[in-house]
């Protein structure tokens, strides 16, 4: 009996030693870091990993390309071919992305705002070919009774590849517990590759009005196939950035965040670009 009651008396000594050093792992992140006022302020750094996907549309790419090939001739005047949508409108890419950030936060109870740079390096690869043939008829800038009857393709290609994105927010969060839900409105840049091309060729018969005697027709026309391109390695996009995300402190000094993000690009090259990007991280602050 002396032996069971110095078991029990050490194994409620061991219990009591244990819970009182370990009480605050176990009991989990709302024991290490008061709940009600997290502090947000200061500088921070962090990494992170997440999935982005782009959308690419390159339905007016190769059309400066077009134009110079058939400047100055009437059926550009006439018929606008470098207006033709030759490209499908839309291509859809994917990828994971690294990266990391840094920032600064100001906190007046549960509010907090602060400022961000933010970097990813991604690879994001869209392409795009096609060609358009068209046949119409074109009487302008000839003489009076004859009519040209045009058979004419233009064909394009394009490709874009955005390898890395670096955004400059402005943040505004709301702290509660041991969270920080915030939103944020920015600017963004981004290096890319890009590539168009565009080929035209056309012939042209003349069909004059019946007359007696009979019109002499107008010399048949034929024009290419003629090819224009233009390339740009390490170009850069700007464009604009906006999202929502919460941090997550698990220390005094530590959290994590989950974030989703927009970007829209401003056309470069006729190509238009938005990126939507789901990311998570982890980080320390100072």
């Amino acid at each position: 009996m002396r032996w069971v009651l110095c078991a029990v008396l050490l194994c409620a000594f061991a219990s009591s030693a244990a819970a009182q050093e370990f009480g605050p792992v176990l009991r989990g992140p709302d024991a290490i870091v008061q709940p009600s006022h997290p502090q947000w302020a200061g500088f921070y750094a962090a990494g992170q990993i997440g999935y982005s996907s782009a959308n690419v549309n390159f339905s007016t790419a190769a059309s400066p390309d077009v134009s110079f090939i058939l400047r100055n001739t009437t059926i550009e005047a006439d018929e606008g071919l470098s207006n033709w949508e030759v490209l499908p409108p839309v291509r859809s890419t994917g990828g994971t992305g690294l990266g990391g950030f840094v920032g600064y936060n100001m906190q007046w109870e549960d509010i907090v705002l602060g400022f961000e740079a933010n970097y990813n390096h991604v690879t994001l690869q869209a392409s795009s070919a096609d060609s358009e043939e068209r046949s119409f008829v074109d009487s302008n800038s000839i003489p009076a009774g004859h009519h040209y009857f045009y058979d004419a393709t233009v064909s394009e290609q394009a490709s874009m590849e955005i390898t890395d994105i670096a955004t400059f927010r402005a943040r505004a969060g709301w702290a509660f517990s041991n969270y920080l839900p915030y939103g944020f409105f920015g600017f963004a840049l981004g290096g890319a590759n890009l590539a168009n091309t565009a080929s035209v060729q056309y012939s042209a018969v003349d069909y004059p009005d019946p007359t007696t005697p009979p019109t002499t027709p107008l010399p048949d026309l034929n024009f290419g196939p003629v090819s224009q391109g233009t390339s740009q390695d390490s170009a850069l996009v700007y464009g604009l950035t906006t999202g929502v995300g919460t941090d997550i402190a698990l220390t005094q000094n530590m959290f994590l965040r989950a974030e989703l993000e927009y970007i829209y690009f401003f056309p470069i090259d006729g190509i238009h670009v938005t990126v939507a990007s789901a990311r998570v991280g982890a980080g320390i602050k100072f």
